[in-house]
């Protein structure tokens, strides 16, 4: 690779951190999903997971967002306070909690799925119009190379 490819890709780098900024923003950013309440995306994305998995425990929570079992519960214990999640025990076992949706978290869930289907086929959309199906797929590919990368420790970098 010559100094001027070098360069390029740097910057292509410095596009990509720039990115990751944006994207970060716009993630903490509470959303109305049509129900007048608030929510932050993990929040509304944690409800998304159990709509998807009822019954799922909080270790299992926590492992999906690749975050600790006492942050993953701190926002269980917020959404339950909030109507919307139910923990249950089941008998023979007080230990593990396993989650469930209320009638209003379903609601709210269905309401985020609805949501989220339009704007990622918006998204779908303006990506065709510019792009091909392969150079959509290369792109693709090197989201995960660059996703390996950053999970990687750095011994293994």
């Amino acid at each position: 690779m010559n100094s001027m490819e070098l360069n390029q890709l740097c910057q292509w780098a410095d596009d990509l951190y720039q990115f990751v900024m944006v994207m970060m923003d716009h993630m903490k950013q509470p959303r109305d999903y049509g129900t007048g309440k608030i929510l932050n995306m993990v929040e509304i994305h944690t409800l998304s997971m159990i709509s998807e998995s009822p019954g799922i425990c909080i270790s299992d929570v926590a492992k999906r967002w690749n975050r600790t079992l006492s942050a993953a519960s701190r926002n269980i214990d917020r959404l339950a306070a909030k109507g919307y999640v139910e923990k249950k025990k089941t008998d023979g076992n007080g230990k593990t909690v396993h989650l469930y949706l209320t009638e209003k978290g379903q609601n709210l869930a269905d309401l985020h799925r609805a949501y989220d289907l339009e704007k990622t086929e918006k998204f779908a959309r303006l990506l065709a119009r510019k792009y091909s199906m392969e150079d959509l797929g290369k792109w693709n590919e090197m989201l995960k190379i660059i996703q390996q990368f950053y999970t990687m420790t750095d011994q293994e970098k």
